[in-house]
C-alpha cells in the first residue's frame, strides 16, 4: 500500500467496512491498534443513515504486545453477545498484519455462536476496491445455495453498497425502471442484505451488475456455478439506457421461453419518466438547444474509477458533442477494459495512474474546459480555474446530498447533463461581473497579500514603458502592472487562467520582468489567443 496525503482509494480496511455496514446481520471487528477506529467516523459522518456503523476495533496496545495477550475473543464475546450477528467477519489493519498471529485459531477459541470468517485482507497488497470486491464475492460464494427459479422474470441487483458513489439514487432509478418493466427484484445485495438473502440469489433470472468495481466477481461466480446470465453493462446516458433495456427485455424473454413463461413487453419510452406522460429524458432535445451547441468545441477531461471513466467519457462525447482531450483511472487492475472501451474516443494514451500529481499535470497540458473527476482534481483544478464535476469516488461530504441524483439510468442523464451545464457556464456569470460591475463584490484571484506584493514591485515604474521590460535573460520574479491587470481582467472568467499561464510563460522566455498591457497584446497575437 503506497502512503501518502491523498490517495485514490481508501484502505482494505475502509473496503471491508463498506460490506459489513451494508449487509443486515452483518459485523466487522478489525484486529488493530488504537486510532485505527478512525474508520467509524468517516461511515458515520458520510453515510447520513441513523444506525452506528457495523464496526468494531479489537485495540491491540503495546501493554498487550509486551505481555503476549490478544484481546480479541473478548471482543468477539462482547459483540456476540450485545449485537447478535449471524455473521462477524475479522480483518487484521496494517499494523497487525505484521505481528503474524493466527487469528483463525484465536477466532475460533472465542466460542461464539455467530458464524466467523476471517478475511485476509492484507492492507500492503490490497486496497478497498479489491477487499470490497474479494469479501462480497467470498460470500456469495459461501451462501448462495441452488433454489427453484421464481415463476415470474425477477433480477437479482448486485454492486450497491454502503459508501458507494450515488448508489443509494442509482438503486431508486433501478427499481423503478424494474418496476415499469414488470419484472420482480429478487434481492439487492450487498446493501440490504442478510444472509438469507444471499442464499437465494439463484432464484433470480438473471443479475445484474452495472458496476465494475463491486458485483463483477459475484455475478460471474453465479453465471460459472449456477448458469445464471448477467447483464453487466452500466445505463450512463440516454442511448446506452435504451439499448441496456432492450438487451435486458431480450435476455429475460429468452429465459422465459425456457421456462415456458410469459414474454416481456417494452412499454412506452414515456412510461420510464417521472410522470408517466414526458419523455423520460430531457438530454436529447436540451442537447439542441443554443445553449448546448456551444459545447461542441469544449474540451472534456475525465478521471476516475472505471466504471464512470468509460460511461462519462462517452456520454460527453456521444449525447453532449463534446471533445476529449483526454481521460484516465486508477484502477489499475481495470485498465485494460477501460482502454478498450474508450479506443475510439482517446487521441492519446490512457492515463493509468495513483498519482493525483500525474493527473493534476496532464490536466495543466491540457487545459480542458471542463474536468470530471474525483474530488481530487477539484483540489487540482481550483488554481486553474477550470470547472470541475465530481463523478466519482474519492469524494467528500458535500458529494453525498440527501437528495435524488443518481447516474444511471435516464434521470440520471439529466442529473449528469445538469452537473456538465452548470459547472461549465458558472464562467459566463463571472464574465458579466467583469464586464458591468462587481457591485461591491471581490473577486480577486490572488490572496490580498500577495496582490498588495505585486502592486508594491510595481509602483516603482508603474508606466514603465514596453522597451524597459523587454531585457532578455532578466531575473526576479514576474509581476502584473495595473493596466495588465485590468486588460487580464477583462478576459472571461473561464479561459482566464489559461490565458495568464501562457502569458507568464511567453514572458519568462523573453526577459520580461513586468507583464503590462502591451506584453499581454503581444502575448495574445503571437499565441493566437
Amino acid at each position: 500500500m503506497r502512503l501518502a496525503y491523498w490517495m485514490y482509494q481508501g484502505t482494505a480496511h475502509h473496503g471491508v467496512g463498506r460490506i459489513a455496514n451494508s449487509l443486515q446481520g452483518v459485523h466487522a471487528v478489525f484486529h488493530a491498534p488504537q486510532g485505527d477506529d478512525y474508520i467509524n467516523t468517516i461511515f458515520a459522518m458520510l453515510e447520513r443513515t441513523p444506525d452506528f456503523p457495523q464496526m468494531t476495533t479489537s485495540v491491540v496496545t503495546g501493554r498487550d504486545l509486551a505481555q503476549g495477550t490478544i484481546l480479541l475473543p473478548q471482543t468477539l464475546q462482547q459483540v456476540d453477545e450485545a449485537l447478535k450477528p449471524n455473521l462477524i467477519i475479522v480483518s487484521a489493519s496494517c499494523s497487525t498484519v505484521l505481528l503474524q498471529e493466527d487469528l483463525e485459531r484465536t477466532a475460533a477459541s472465542a466460542g461464539v455462536k455467530a458464524d466467523i470468517l476471517v478475511y485476509d485482507a492484507n492492507p500492503y497488497r490490497m486496497e478497498e476496491v479489491a477487499a470490497t470486491e474479494g469479501l462480497f464475492t467470498i460470500l456469495v460464494q459461501r451462501y448462495a445455495h441452488e433454489h427453484i427459479r421464481t415463476p415470474q422474470p425477477s433480477v437479482n441487483i448486485l454492486g450497491p453498497a454502503s459508501l458507494g458513489f450515488h448508489a443509494r439514487a442509482d438503486l431508486v432509478c433501478l427499481r423503478r425502471m424494474m418496476a415499469t418493466l414488470g419484472v420482480q427484484i429478487n434481492v439487492v445485495a450487498p446493501w440490504g442484505a442478510s444472509l438469507k438473502d444471499l442464499e437465494r440469489l439463484p432464484a433470480a433470472w438473471l443479475n445484474i451488475a452495472p458496476y465494475r468495481e463491486l458485483g463483477l466477481g459475484a455475478a460471474q461466480f453465479l453465471e460459472t456455478q449456477f448458469g445464471m446470465p448477467a447483464l453487466y453493462d452500466a445505463p450512463i446516458g440516454v442511448k446506452p439506457t435504451l439499448a441496456w433495456l432492450r438487451q435486458l427485455v431480450e435476455m429475460l424473454n429468452s429465459l422465459a421461453e425456457q421456462f415456458g413463461a410469459k414474454a416481456l413487453n417494452m412499454p412506452p419510452l414515456t412510461a420510464f419518466s417521472l410522470d408517466g406522460l414526458s419523455a423520460p429524458s430531457g438530454v436529447p432535445w436540451f442537447a439542441r438547444t443554443a445553449d448546448m451547441e456551444s459545447f461542441s468545441n469544449k474540451k472534456a477531461y475525465v478521471f476516475g474509477d472505471a466504471t464512470r471513466t468509460v460511461g462519462i467519457v462517452k456520454f460527453l462525447h456521444d449525447e453532449l458533442g463534446m471533445k476529449i482531450a483526454g481521460a484516465g483511472t486508477y484502477l489499475t487492475q481495470h485498465k485494460d477494459w477501460v482502454r478498450e472501451q474508450l479506443a475510439a474516443y482517446l487521441s492519446n494514451e490512457l492515463l493509468v495512474t495513483e498519482e493525483f500529481q500525474d493527473v493534476a499535470q496532464q490536466i495543466e497540458q491540457t487545459m480542458p474546459d471542463l474536468v470530471c473527476g474525483t474530488h481530487m482534481e477539484r483540489h487540482s483544478c481550483r488554481k486553474l480555474d477550470v470547472p470541475t464535476l465530481v463523478i466519482a469516488s474519492p469524494t467528500h461530504i458535500e458529494d453525498h446530498l440527501l437528495s435524488y441524483r443518481p447516474m444511471l439510468g435516464f434521470d440520471g442523464a439529466d442529473v449528469i447533463a445538469d452537473g456538465v451545464y452548470t459547472s461549465t457556464k458558472l464562467g459566463l456569470e463571472k464574465h458579466l461581473i467583469d464586464l458591468f460591475g462587481d457591485a461591491g463584490l471581490e473577486y480577486d484571484e490572488n490572496a490580498p497579500a500577495e496582490a498588495s506584493q505585486a502592486r508594491d514591485q510595481v509602483e516603482a515604474a508603474p508606466s514603465a514603458p514596453a522597451s524597459q521590460t523587454e531585457k532578455k535573460d532578466a531575473a526576479g520574479p514576474l509581476v502584473w502592472s495595473p493596466d495588465g491587470e485590468a486588460m487580464l481582467k477583462k478576459i472571461p472568467f473561464f479561459v482566464r487562467g489559461k490565458v495568464k499561464k501562457n502569458t507568464e510563460k511567453f514572458a519568462a522566455e523573453r526577459g520580461f520582468t513586468v507583464i503590462t498591457a502591451e506584453v499581454l497584446r503581444k502575448a495574445k497575437e503571437e499565441l493566437g489567443g
